[in-house]
């Protein structure tokens, strides 16, 4: 193919070579060149980013992940095993001798964070293009954490109303325990009244999240991970990668 012919297959039909004589009609709105033509090399015209509506995405986000809990809390509580006890004169007792069921509330509540932070953090990556960037990081992060402490208030009112039910509970009766997020220590109130008198040790001490944070931080290093391997500086775009 001739060096012309290939450039005639390369143009558009309203590209072709203008006859002379001819005239060209301006484009509409009296506006010259393609700078303004949204279509131009197949690119769609971007949306404004401002960060006022990055904020917005962020807290949209933050939002619908923190609503996953009460699911994340049902599935928490089918899933993890639980320990039996039964009632006897004076109070109760496991019918194991070491019953694995204590450690493993933890471990299936970080196992769920887990799974959940990765989903989140590439559903947020594809889903929201035009709003990628810090703040909907900070969305994600609240989010996750807003997310596994919710599972985690279900599953502490699940624990109050099992022991409620052992000290009505008749002896010999036999009751299994809901799992629980044992290596937790969570208090705002007391973290806030401990700021208040300059005791930093103490309002550390009352925010250890533990297995909190765990859906977090693997939404934080998924999403890291996707912005270190895209293709553009700003992390936006309207097409897909």
């Amino acid at each position: 193919m001739t060096d012309d012919a290939e450039r005639t297959v390369n143009l558009r039909p309203d590209d072709g070579p203008v006859q002379p004589g001819a005239g060209v009609a301006p484009p509409p709105g009296g506006q010259t060149g393609h700078q303004d033509d949204p279509h131009v090399y197949g690119r769609a015209r971007r949306s404004e980013r401002t960060v006022g509506r990055d904020l917005l995405a962020a807290g949209v986000l933050a939002v619908i992940l923190t609503a996953t809990g009460f699911p994340a809390a049902m599935l928490w509580q089918i899933i993890t095993p639980r320990v039996e006890f039964v009632i006897v004169e004076g109070g109760w007792a496991s019918t194991e001798t070491y019953p694995s069921g204590y450690v493993e509330g933890d471990l299936m509540f970080a196992g769920i964070g887990l799974v959940l932070g990765i989903l989140a953090a590439l559903v947020a990556w594809n889903a929201m293009r035009a709003r990628r960037g810090p703040l909907l990081l900070l969305g994600l992060v609240i989010g996750s954490v807003g997310c596994q402490v919710v599972a985690w208030k279900i599953g502490a009112k699940e624990w109050e109303q099992f022991w409620e039910g052992v000290e009505r509970a008749p002896v010999g009766a036999h009751m299994w325990r809901p799992p629980s997020v044992l290596f937790v220590q969570l208090d705002p109130a007391a973290a806030w009244a401990a700021l208040k008198v300059g005791n930093f040790t103490t309002a550390l001490d009352a925010l250890q999240l533990g297995a909190l944070a765990v859906m977090a931080l693997a939404a934080t290093f998924t999403y890291t991970v996707c912005a270190g391997w895209s293709r553009r500086p700003s992390l936006r775009t309207d097409t897909p990668e």
